[in-house]
């Protein structure tokens, strides 16, 4: 009898589900990165999504929407709900927490982790009122915009870094536990959970962590607090990337946009229109907050919460970079338009537009 027990227990531990980004069947991924459609361009109304994970060569559409525990995004975080709070470390941030107000003091910032003893995932996205408190689903008011998603499989020993960079930028728990074990790994987790950021007598109000996926894909995380009082992309990112960079954010509403920025050490540059998988949309339908840079040489793309308003400036936040050239082409063949300096470039040409001298507002549309 002993004999069966120990032959059997070690196919139980082997077939047990790790905790960590799931693709599109439910197993587990490395990371994913993940667009969702306006509803404006998609059947399902703002349900669909993009898809591309560290197996892939380019975009995949999900065949189950956002709002199914079965799409790659609905089976990862559906975990939190389902997590042993004794040795599970878990926590959902937004400034837009659902069922409340919005939040305009704290960071603009939204994501969920979760980790056990030994690993865990990280997903930041740009969605408000998300996710739901009780069990996984989609809010509607999360489908009329497109919106991003970058979910890393990491080892439990990287939580002090994301605790770091969840702490400058002031993030707005409303799902926690933090068991003895996670508090004892990683001490800052404390005072993200209670809501504490930099002291008062803090010079330093931006943060760089380096992390480093299980299956070993380096990403640099960026975070900011509100005392840096600059754009998150131009004055931090695209100068440490050392970079021009297209970005799309949040361009509506009646906040003062930054506008394209030539100069000061990078060019950043705002993105008009996106294309994906044959489907156009313009910026002004998207709610996404995303960069991809203009050079080969630094093939990088992040994924953040932060949108390129003078607003924001005031507001904590971050990204998220990796540099991956099958995931660089992807990112950079999607953006069709954006406002260049005041060079004009035609469809087919690949090269970076010239910047201008001085730092100044852009003054013609870019097709590439």
């Amino acid at each position: 009898m002993w004999k069966y027990l120990f032959m059997i227990a070690p196919l139980v531990i082997v077939g047990e589900a790790r905790t960590g980004c799931k693709n599109m069947n439910g197993e587990d991924v490395d990371w994913f990165a993940a667009l969702k459609y306006p509803a404006n361009v998609d059947e399902r109304k703002g349900r669909s999504f993009v898809y591309f994970d560290s197996n892939q060569k380019g975009w995949v559409l999900s065949p189950q929407p956002i709002n199914s525990t079965d799409s790659a995004i609905g089976a990862t975080i559906n975990q939190i709900y389902d997590m042993d709070k004794r040795r599970m470390f878990g926590i959902a941030y937004n400034d837009d927490v659902p069922g409340t107000h919005v939040n305009g003091d704290r960071g603009h910032s939204k994501g969920v982790a979760l980790f056990d003893e030994s690993v865990g995932f990280w997903m930041l996205h740009s969605v408000p009122n998300y996710p739901p408190l009780e069990r996984y689903d989609y809010p509607e008011t999360g489908s009329k915009f497109a919106q991003s998603f970058l979910c890393l499989t990491l080892d439990a020993h990287f939580l002090q870094d994301i605790g770091e960079y969840l702490r400058f930028a002031q993030v707005t728990p409303f799902i926690t536990n933090l068991p003895e074990f996670h508090r004892l790994l990683a001490p800052v987790l404390e005072d993200v959970v209670s809501k504490k950021s930099l002291k008062r007598s803090d010079t330093v109000y931006t943060t760089i962590r380096g992390i480093e996926t299980l299956g070993g894909k380096k990403v640099k995380g960026f975070s900011k607090h509100k005392k840096f009082q600059s754009d998150l992309w131009h004055d931090f990112i695209a100068l440490n990337l050392h970079t021009d960079m297209a970005v799309e954010t949040w361009r509506n509403g009646a906040a003062k946009d930054v506008g394209s920025q030539c100069g000061g050490g990078a060019n950043v540059y705002d993105v008009n229109n996106i294309a994906l998988l044959g489907k156009s949309f313009s910026s002004t339908k998207d709610h996404s907050k995303w960069g991809v840079s203009m050079s080969e040489k630094v093939p990088a793309v992040c994924i953040g919460d932060v949108n390129r308003q003078e607003s924001q400036f005031k507001r904590g936040g971050g990204a998220v970079c990796i540099e991956d050239r099958t995931l660089w082409k992807t990112f950079k063949e999607s953006v069709t338009n954006f406002d260049g300096c005041d060079v004009s470039i035609k469809t087919d040409d690949k090269k970076t537009p010239t910047a201008n001298k001085d730092d100044k507002r852009p003054t013609k549309s870019n097709k590439v």
